[in-house]
């Protein structure tokens, strides 16, 4: 049932939780309680994790990850996890099994959406290049652009599972949402930051799809937004940041009646957009 021929599609969204124990005294497990009640009050249908779960590198990044996967797995539902350049201080095949990721991109259909979840670190210094192509774009973006480090791009692979699954979209007349943890667009983030090193060419290949309506990120902690050929690119504020305007640890998505809305934890309205089903 499309969101708009009965009670709204209710999702979670949380990005950016950058655990740490010894460096946040608590402060974490008890906000990360509070978005789980609040979810749960709401009736979420599932939670969208939009990556970098944690922020320590080297032996203690494993023990992070179990620590915060956690906290979050007191959601009674289910938690659409999307992988940030943090998450794989813990190396890719064991962060993808540590959380239950089958495929580092994927989708999932809810409330007659298709939601499409980007790897957008799939060429990165983190993974390993899967063909010459990926081999040269990595080169390319790394050492003659000389792109942030910490940043990554989609392969040529992924990207050619992109196309079948906006196609496949097309053809079933569902409407898109995509789910990255890197921004899309130049405009939602800032040259510290960064976004995926090979923007132009995603973005480029959405837009030309009617209906994808909006494409959710993080990465950049004060989060952003910008509209383009139709699309909403919504950069989502981070956890870590809760405490400094816009005041936006965690949020509740609501999608029906022809609007897209984001509430913050305490109900404050950050997003009012259209949304056609």
């Amino acid at each position: 049932m499309a969101p708009t021929e009965g009670r709204p599609l209710r999702f979670g969204i949380i990005t950016d939780i950058h655990y740490t124990p010894e460096g946040q005294a608590g402060r974490t497990p008890a906000g990360l309680a509070r978005c789980i009640a609040s979810w749960t009050e709401r009736e979420a249908a599932f939670v969208v994790q939009l990556g970098d779960l944690i922020d320590r590198e080297g032996p203690e990044a494993e023990n992070d990850l179990l620590g915060v996967k956690a906290m979050l797995d007191c959601f009674p539902g289910r938690m659409v996890h999307v992988t940030g350049n943090h998450c794989l201080a813990v190396p890719p095949d064991r962060f993808f099994g540590l959380m239950g990721i089958p495929d580092p991109y994927y989708t999932i259909n809810q409330g007659g959406i298709r939601f499409i979840v980007l790897h957008g670190m799939d060429v990165s210094i983190r993974s390993e290049p899967e063909n010459e192509a990926d081999r040269n774009l990595l080169r390319y973006y790394r050492d003659e652009r000389q792109e942030p480090f910490y940043c990554g791009a989609v392969g040529s692979r992924q990207l050619k599972w992109l196309v079948d699954e906006l196609d496949s979209a097309q053809r079933t007349g569902e409407p898109v949402i995509v789910l990255s943890h890197l921004p899309l667009l130049e405009e939602t983030t800032d040259t510290k930051h960064g976004l995926l090193w090979n923007h132009g060419e995603v973005t480029e290949l959405l837009c030309r799809y009617p209906n994808v309506r909006a494409c959710l990120s993080g990465h950049f902690h004060p989060g952003g937004y910008a509209w383009r050929s139709g699309i909403h690119f919504i950069v989502l504020p981070s956890f870590a940041g809760g405490c400094e305007p816009p005041c936006f640890c965690c949020g509740t998505v609501e999608i029906g009646e022809g609007r897209l809305r984001i509430l913050s934890l305490d109900g404050t309205l950050l997003h009012d957009l259209e949304f056609i089903a």
